[in-house]
């Protein structure tokens, strides 16, 4: 790999950072806060959401040949906590449907090449694989958790 993996995070956090809701959740037109050490939503205070934890929780190492230098793939996790989805005039899922799509706007491919590099620091980076969903219905307290694929050769 020859960008450091913490080269890697910082402008994953820092394009993340740049996401902009169409329309403001709990009053906030971005993140409330966005963090790389995951909380319980238990101990997010509701002013502090929306809020994003970016994660780490693996990566896979593969090789082509045996005299060719391995590719990382490195595996993140975005958690996304949304509250005040207690008024029962509001769709609780319509907030989560507001950060996942700033999510995807915010990771969307370079138009001139077709793929998000972070500043040409890696080979791709998106949201790859299922996207789970709680959209608090029950306890007013939406989560979603997102799987970001990073290849880094």
């Amino acid at each position: 790999m020859k960008n450091s993996r913490e080269e890697i995070m910082a402008a994953l956090c820092a394009r993340l950072a740049r996401a902009q809701f169409s329309t403001p959740i709990n009053g906030h037109e971005s993140w409330a806060i966005l963090s790389r050490r995951v909380k319980l939503w238990s101990d997010v205070a509701a002013a502090d959401q929306p809020a994003l934890f970016v994660t780490e929780h693996g990566e896979n190492i593969a090789y082509a040949s045996e005299n060719a230098p391995g590719k990382t793939i490195l595996n993140v996790d975005l958690f996304v906590y949304v509250t005040g989805a207690n008024d029962p005039c509001v769709v609780p899922a319509r907030d989560l449907n507001i950060a996942l799509d700033a999510l995807c706007a915010a990771l969307a491919p370079d138009p001139a090449i077709g793929r998000q590099t972070l500043g040409s620091l890696v080979h791709h980076c998106r949201i790859e694989g299922r996207i789970v969903k709680d959209s608090g219905d029950l306890d007013g307290q939406g989560l979603a958790l997102v799987p970001i694929r990073i290849l880094a050769p």
